[in-house]
């Protein structure tokens, strides 16, 4: 078992959620941030992704910085998605293999394989094409330099998050609450999701296991956006009548309605599996069950 772990974005929501889990089993958390908190428990350092770092007493280190996704792109955005991933990620692997880190965790996402349509993608898929999986690629390239010098690399490949608090379902519940929930496109669009417990449950089993590489964080299960919307729909007791269109969709999200909200991607967590990860959440069905108690 890792005892000591630094949290590279660890005010953020899934930072936040990863340190108080790891607290609970008594390891030592060190918190990096450009806005150090005062949380009871937790050391904080301050780091803004690009000085030097304080990584003294720290075994393992997780990455989880990066700017929100799900907005409309420009180039502003693009030149910030870049920054607050493969810069800062370079900026990092410097720190890390400098030091005496000797396991490093670096987020990615699925987003990495692209608009694959029925699919069945596995860590050992080839990427897929865009801005997003371009993205992607890149930004595992830079954390795999971390491997040069010795050090035990993972890229976590993360699908859509759903716990209280986070923007994706949050984003969802709003909508369901105010009637207005519905399927995007024509919905056949796969979904690869992860109930946030699942996702922490993820991360730290790749910090005690002799795991290396990309790993999928996502459901076994995945399930297409017309099952997630009538599943949810019944667990909340609202209608799921209205569907948006995907003119709709580009018109208001751009490049992202493309690349994200209608992009296929049937993605299996094949490693985890493979190294007996239990996941608590199998199914869409007892993941929304879970949230909207």
């Amino acid at each position: 078992m890792v005892k000591s772990i630094g949290i590279i974005g660890a005010s953020g929501w899934l930072g936040r959620s990863l340190a108080a889990a790891l607290l609970e089993q008594g390891r030592q958390v060190v918190g990096f941030s450009r806005r150090p908190r005062e949380d009871q428990g937790l050391e904080w350092r301050q780091w803004d992704g690009e000085g030097e770092i304080d990584l003294s007493g720290v075994a393992a280190v997780v990455n989880l910085a990066g700017e929100a996704i799900d907005q409309r792109w420009n180039e502003k955005r693009k030149e910030e998605f870049h920054r607050s991933r493969i810069t800062l990620t370079e900026n990092l692997v410097n720190a890390v293999t400098a030091s005496e880190v000797k396991v490093f965790l670096n987020s990615s996402a699925v987003g990495i394989y692209g608009d694959r349509k029925e699919v069945l993608l596995n860590e050992g898929s080839k990427p897929g094409k865009g801005y997003l999986a371009d993205l992607c690629i890149a930004w595992e390239k830079a954390a795999m330099l971390a491997e040069d010098s010795g050090i035990r690399v993972c890229c976590l490949r993360t699908g859509v998050v759903l716990g209280k608090g986070g923007r994706a379902w949050e984003k969802i519940r709003k909508i369901f609450c105010f009637g207005l929930g519905g399927k995007l496109g024509d919905g056949q669009q796969w979904m690869p999701w992860i109930h946030l417990d699942d996702e922490i449950g993820g991360i730290i089993h790749c910090l005690d296991h002799d795991l290396s590489g990309p790993i999928n964080l996502v459901s076994p299960q995945p399930v297409r956006n017309e099952e997630l919307t009538l599943i949810l729909a019944q667990a909340m007791s609202r209608p799921a009548v209205f569907a948006v269109p995907r003119f709709a969709l580009k018109l208001v999200f751009g490049e992202f309605a493309e690349e994200g909200l209608l992009a296929s991607q049937r993605v299996d967590p094949a490693v985890l599996k493979k190294d007996r990860y239990q996941f608590k959440y199998n199914h869409i069905g007892h993941a929304l069950a879970d949230l909207t108690a």
